[in-house]
């Protein structure tokens, strides 16, 4: 048995081996039939959103971005969006701002978001800031710096003819709560000289309804004039309400103001006090009266004074220089930042900064001013801000010796119209402007 047992285990090796081969490859799994390798062995991996902030050029807008995505923006990555605004206006204010200060427009689409910034929503008559807005999202951040300058047509020159008033007027200086003073046309009270009836003006002054309160003057006792000093006599015991060194110095530069003026036939160059027939000066603040005071002519620069929704020129002295060119060139600056003539925040600057005055010089008795094309680019669209800034030029230009009038001109071209505004050129001073409330048709 154990013979036939080691037969039979022959003979089927034998078969297995010779007779009938084995093909190992049916025992073999070909895993590149159901996986491609891939030759580089790189990882597979999955890519981020991708989002780039650029800015626009649009002059449509104040300012113009973009944000581009790879792909679709959701609206989470939308709401990461931050802008951030600080406004500073002349006086070095500084006020912080959200997109929704200002009015805006948005283009959407699938991979690209435009913001139009169109302008602020709240503005001032006239405005001259520096605005910095700062654009982040995740990693991306856009900075604008820019200047604005807004000219609206919100207040109105206030210059005036004969024919638009009811009697001849002079101007007669106002002292204001603001610590300013400035001319306001009024009737002259009756007297029997003009100095006189100046002097009874003064110590009558009317009210200015909505600006001023009547301006406070002593009882004078004897006018005189001679030789261009116009001499005041007063006694003590009128002046208990002038013994404040304050009130008594505004109401001196009252004085000499008006008598400055005053467009009488007789020039008033000095003015001379006298209380109770001495030079002694107690009962009127304490102020030397030894010496008369000169009235001075300098050069000045009407500005704009912004108050219960009107306008009134406000005339501030400024520095004569040699020529007419270099002193123009003060008042042009001084309507540019006019806080470094008049620290009084109701003043607002009249000019841009980016207003150039290229050429001025004197032909005649005319003024002629030629600006770059910026002061165009301003007034475009305008009628009642270049008939502002005219008179403003007109009536601070004409302070200048010997200067009765101007001419306006960009570049080359000679100026008969700035915006919607139309003028005669050369332009003369108002002959009336600041007129009491009383005396207008």
């Amino acid at each position: 048995m154990k013979k036939f047992i080691t037969l039979i285990t022959y003979i089927l090796l034998i078969i297995t081996t010779f007779i009938i081969p084995i093909n190992s490859s049916i025992f073999t799994l070909n895993m590149s039939n159901i996986v491609e390798t891939d030759q580089a062995d790189e990882p597979f991996i999955v890519q981020p959103n991708t989002i780039v902030l650029t800015k626009l050029d649009n002059p449509d807008d104040l300012f113009t971005f973009a944000i581009d995505s790879s792909k679709k923006l959701t609206d989470r990555e939308r709401a990461q969006l931050t802008f951030t605004g600080t406004l500073t206006d002349y006086l070095k204010n500084a006020h912080a701002l959200t997109l929704e200060d200002f009015n805006y427009e948005i283009e959407d689409s699938a991979q690209r978001v435009i913001y139009h910034i169109k302008s602020l929503k709240k503005q001032r008559a006239f405005t001259s800031e520096d605005l910095s807005i700062s654009v982040a999202l995740m990693d991306e951040t856009l900075q604008l710096d820019t200047y604005l300058f807004t000219a609206a047509d919100a207040l109105k020159p206030n210059g005036m003819t004969d024919q638009s008033v009811t009697a001849a007027l002079v101007p007669i200086y106002y002292n204001s709560d603001r610590d300013v003073q400035y001319p306001v046309y009024t009737k002259l009270k009756a007297g029997k000289n003009s100095f006189r009836r100046i002097i009874n003006t003064l110590a009558n002054t009317p009210n200015y309804p909505g600006i001023v309160e009547r301006t406070q003057f002593p009882y004078i006792s004897y006018v005189w004039y001679s030789a261009g000093t116009l001499e005041l006599k007063m006694l003590s015991s009128e002046l208990t309400e002038f013994s404040d060194p304050t009130v008594a110095e505004n109401t001196l530069k009252c004085l000499l103001n008006t008598v400055k003026d005053f467009s009488g036939d007789l020039v008033v160059n000095k003015v001379s006090l006298i209380i109770d027939e001495t030079k002694s000066s107690l009962a009127f603040g304490n102020i030397a009266i030894d010496e008369p005071f000169t009235v001075d002519r300098n050069p000045q620069v009407y500005l704009p004074l912004l108050q219960n929704g009107q306008l009134t020129w406000l005339p501030k002295d400024i520095t004569s220089r040699e020529t007419a060119d270099e002193t123009i060139k003060q008042i042009i600056i001084a309507y540019q930042h006019p806080y470094g003539v008049c620290k009084c925040s109701e003043i607002s600057p009249l000019l841009a900064k980016t207003v150039e005055l290229e050429q001025a010089n004197v032909v005649g008795n005319t003024l002629r001013l030629s600006f770059n094309n910026a002061l165009a680019e301003y007034c475009k669209d305008h009628t009642d801000y270049p008939a502002t800034l005219i008179e403003g030029l007109a009536l601070s230009a004409t302070t200048l010796p010997d200067i009765d009038s101007i001419e306006l001109y960009i570049g080359e071209t000679k100026l008969n119209k700035l915006g919607n505004y139309a003028f005669d050129n050369p332009i003369l001073r108002p002959l009336y402007f600041n007129v009491d409330l009383n005396y207008i048709k």
